[in-house]
């Protein structure tokens, strides 16, 4: 087989014609780059034109103003056509003040009943110290109602030699006519008032017997003493209070244990209750159940 000879083709440029020099290629590069540069500045220079004024108008507060000046000519609009407040109807008061329940609405007559915020109404009406719920309701045209629901006062927290208005649920509730509530039942202790509603539901499930309850010490966080009006102590244990105090109530029923000469009613034992009689006299300043000592 013969042999392939390999040989070189020389392509030489057409007669006449000559290659173009490196040089020659440069202004044509530099001209597409500069074209390119220019449009990114004309574009550049086209965004900076519509955000900045927009940028100005947010951070110098014109927009909000404007759009408030909008807003606040719209309520008035709206004022003007009929709906503006007439009326603040209250449901549910007993203990706050009117004049309370007015200055937590912060509205005038004739204002437009479409910018009341309710919302902020109703938690300003339940930051009052008596009410513990409140509901706000436009009621169209004109009319603004307000339902709340008041704190019930269960006790006398004694603090401190001081005493505070407390509710079933624990809250105190700031009154400047304690005197008002002089029947209520005393509690003493840090935290009593936060233990104090299961307490009261254990006195409710013997009512014939509650009725004589002056006081209750709560003894070590854990558990109370019963001051009855006699002065006679009941020693309830920490667990099984309901029972021991169910147990009391029979005690009393079948053997007249108040009415006897008895000073404590120890029911901390589930099997048996120790009672100590005769009666020692009290101090004459002692007016309110001391806080005890005892665990």
């Amino acid at each position: 087989m013969g042999r392939v000879k390999e040989r070189a083709i020389n392509v030489a440029p057409k007669a006449g014609s000559r290659a173009p020099k490196r040089d020659e290629l440069r202004p044509h590069v530099h001209g597409q780059a500069t074209r390119r540069i220019m449009r990114w500045a004309m574009a550049s220079a086209a965004v900076v034109a519509v955000v900045a004024p927009v940028y100005w108008a947010i951070s110098s507060g014109w927009i909000v103003e404007t759009v408030d000046a909008a807003h606040q000519g719209l309520l008035q609009t709206t004022a003007a056509s009929g709906f503006a407040l007439r009326e603040v109807r209250v449901e549910g008061r007993g203990e706050t003040a009117v004049a309370d329940i007015l200055s937590a609405v912060r509205a005038n007559r004739g204002d437009p009943i479409l910018g009341i915020d309710i919302d902020a109404v109703r938690q300003r009406l339940e930051d009052l110290p008596w009410i513990e719920t409140a509901s706000v309701e436009r009621r169209f045209p004109d009319q603004l109602i307000v339902a709340v629901t008041e704190r019930e006062p269960m006790a006398l927290w004694q603090r401190n030699q001081k005493l505070f208005l407390v509710s079933r649920d624990g809250s105190v509730i700031e009154t400047a006519n304690l005197g008002k509530y002089a029947k209520l039942l005393i509690i003493v202790g840090d935290e009593a008032p936060k233990k104090a509603q299961d307490l009261f539901d254990i006195l409710a499930q013997e009512p014939d017997l509650r009725t004589h309850v002056t006081a209750a010490v709560l003894v070590g966080k854990r558990r109370w003493n019963i001051r009855m009006d006699n002065d006679v102590d009941v020693k309830l244990p920490e667990d099984g209070a309901l029972e021991a105090w169910r147990h009391f109530a029979d005690l009393n029923r079948q053997n007249n244990l108040l009415d006897k000469d008895v000073t404590v009613v120890d029911l901390r034992q589930a099997d048996r209750v120790v009672v100590r009689q005769g009666h020692p006299q009290p101090p004459a300043e002692s007016t309110t159940p001391a806080k005890s000592n005892e665990t």
